[in-house]
């Protein structure tokens, strides 16, 4: 019997302790109940799980239009350890009220999460007249329950404890929650964030098996584990509190009446009981940042440092580069704001391209934020980018620095498809006959006239004299219907703008097919194609619009579109095509026929809803 309890325990042990594998990443929907009142609110839940530190962005919700939304989005998070396994959620809720009695389906929302887009499900409600009827909640625990509580008060808690009790604005400072135990814990669900106002927080990346340690307190010996490591960043200054966080448990517990002899009642394992841990709330003292600070200065607090560079110094008239801003160090790198560059006048200007690389690892937050700007010069000649200036406060050294890139010098040369000069000049075409434009003068001609006839009576020459007249009649109407269509420049502009499009679509068409076709060219007429594709809706929207081409850029194109009450399904279709065209010319080896095709049905697709939607 002994080395079967040692067997088991060992079994036990060796399963409790293996980790368990990565679960994916899932977006689910609920509602609380079903069917609805008509008079009823109820609340809809999109839950995304086990989406990493990064979380989820973007959230498209559903056609919500036969209910009144009254109330959110409202967030939760959550997170489980089960034997030592790791997950987490993110729970977005809404309020809803519904309008009407029948059967409606709630259609599937979207975020994006881990570089993927994850669709939820969808959900049929029934709405009925009237209130039907609550379900009773299940009655938990009992009187021996309430008293095993109160006596799991001083053997299971959670703490929360700060590495600093006053700070800088802006200042990293960490928080750690542990749980203290002295009994059986299976699980534990974060069922209530802690309130963090006035800061910006990263949770710090933990291991998926939580690593245990024995401490002594009063006494008693504790096992102790990290459930929850984050970094605060202070926004502003004075108090600040940070509230508590809850976590709901499933502890076994012993029951002291079971018979070992009777084998149908009582449980020799114990029975499982939930029972809810809070942390207190922790003040902090924040301190404001001093007088003093340079214009350059956008809330920077740590240590940084700065580097700019193009891709090239040496380009031709509507040919992209790449100017590249990046600001590296220790500290709030994920809330830095964007770099003011100053480029040359005659350099067209795309929405840079952020990205940040964070590193959560060593509780110190550290890492780089990447800004890059697509430049397009229109005119040769020596160009300058003026040095970029980014300042921050240093810790160290208790003062503001203000840091400053090199100047960029770049030689612009004409392009091929630039404009090219008006060279008036004498060809060897233009002087072959001056040898021979003088002849002699021959005396005694015969005439040409028929004796006996008339020019001016001829119809013919009647005609010929009216031909000029009835001309110059058509040539004014005409005019004067052009003049009419050229002085409605929007209405000509929005009737061409298709017609250049196509056109356009046409040639990038002729390319792809070139190149999936066994051409497999090179990068530059990949490049070739992206940019036509690019060019094509750079004409249509500018003439669609009414937007001069040098005022336009894609965050003001959406802008405009969303303004005309355009769906968001086509402003982000848009934006995505646009930033795919100009990314590929930088990456263009990477880019598949596939690929391709997709960019050209998008654009022609975009094109056709862009029709139906825009009114003349």
């Amino acid at each position: 019997m002994r080395r079967l309890s040692i067997a088991a325990l060992i079994g036990m042990a060796l399963l409790g302790g293996a980790i368990l594998r990565a679960q994916e990443t899932g977006f689910q929907a609920s509602i609380d109940r079903n069917p609805v009142g008509v008079d009823d609110q109820f609340a809809l839940s999109f839950t995304l799980s086990n989406a990493g530190t990064g979380g989820g962005k973007n959230l498209r919700l559903p056609n919500l239009d036969k209910f009144h939304v009254l109330m959110g989005p409202s967030t939760s998070s959550s997170m489980q350890i089960i034997n030592g396994a790791v997950s987490s959620s993110m729970t977005y809720s809404y309020t809803l009220q519904p309008k009407e009695v029948g059967k409606f389906t709630i259609g599937a929302a979207s975020i994006e999460a881990g570089g993927k887009t994850h669709t939820s499900n969808p959900i049929t409600l029934e709405v009925i007249k009237g209130q039907p009827q609550q379900q009773q909640r299940a009655q938990q625990g009992g009187g021996g329950d309430a008293n095993v509580r109160d006596q799991l008060g001083s053997n299971l808690f959670l703490r929360a404890s700060l590495d600093k009790s006053r700070v800088m604005q802006g200042e990293q400072l960490n928080i750690v929650y542990r749980i203290y135990t002295r009994v059986s814990v299976q699980n534990y669900n974060l069922t209530k964030a802690p309130t963090m106002t006035g800061f910006w927080s990263e949770d710090v990346e933990m291991p998926k098996q939580i690593q245990l340690s024995n401490e002594v307190i009063n006494g008693k010996q504790f096992q102790v584990g990290v459930i929850k490591r984050s970094a605060l960043f202070p926004t502003q200054s004075g108090t600040l509190e940070i509230g508590p966080m809850e976590i709901t448990t499933l502890v076994t517990v012993r029951d002291r009446n079971w018979d070992p002899f009777d084998v149908f009642n009582g449980n020799p394992f114990g029975r499982q009981i939930e029972y809810v841990v809070k942390s207190d709330p922790i003040r902090v003292k924040v301190d404001a940042l001093p007088p003093g600070a340079p214009n350059s200065f956008k809330g920077a607090v740590g240590k940084f440092s700065l580097a700019a560079k193009v891709d090239k110094q040496k380009t031709k008239t509507n040919e992209p580069l790449s100017y590249r801003v990046t600001i590296s160090g220790t500290g709030n790198v994920k809330v830095l704001e964007t770099p003011t560059i100053d480029i040359p006048a005659d350099f067209e200007q795309y929405t840079p391209k952020v990205t940040d690389n964070i590193n959560r690892r060593e509780g110190k937050i550290s890492g780089s934020k990447t800004v890059e700007y697509i430049l397009i010069p229109r005119y040769p000649g020596k160009k300058t980018i003026k040095p970029v200036q980014f300042s921050y406060f240093d810790l160290a050294r208790n003062h503001y620095v203000t840091l400053s890139s090199d100047e960029v010098e770049i030689d612009v040369a004409q392009g091929a498809a630039g404009a090219q000069p008006f060279i008036s000049s004498n060809s060897r075409e233009d002087v072959q006959l001056l040898n021979q434009d003088i002849r002699f003068i021959k005396v005694g001609a015969p005439s040409l006239v028929q004796q006996g006839s008339h020019l001016h009576t001829s119809g013919v020459f009647v005609g010929v004299m009216l031909l000029p007249l009835a001309g110059l009649a058509g040539a004014i109407v005409y005019a004067r219907q052009r003049q009419a269509v050229m002085d409605d420049v929007v209405g000509y502009r929005n009737r061409r703008a298709i017609k250049v499009a196509r056109k356009g679509l046409k040639n990038a068409e002729v390319m792809m097919k070139q190149l999936t076709d066994g051409q497999q060219g090179s990068s530059e007429k990949k490049i070739q194609f992206y940019s036509e594709v690019a060019r094509s809706m750079w004409k249509y929207l500018g003439d669609k619009l009414n937007i001069q081409q040098a005022d336009l850029s894609i965050e003001g194109a959406v802008n405009e579109l969303v303004r005309r009450s355009i769906p968001a399904e086509s402003s982000d279709a848009l934006k995505s095509l646009l930033e795919t065209c100009e990314m590929a010319r930088f990456a263009p080896t990477s880019l598949s026929a596939d690929s391709m095709k997709h960019t050209y049905d998008t654009a022609s697709k975009i094109i056709v809803d862009l029709e139906r939607t825009l009114k003349s």
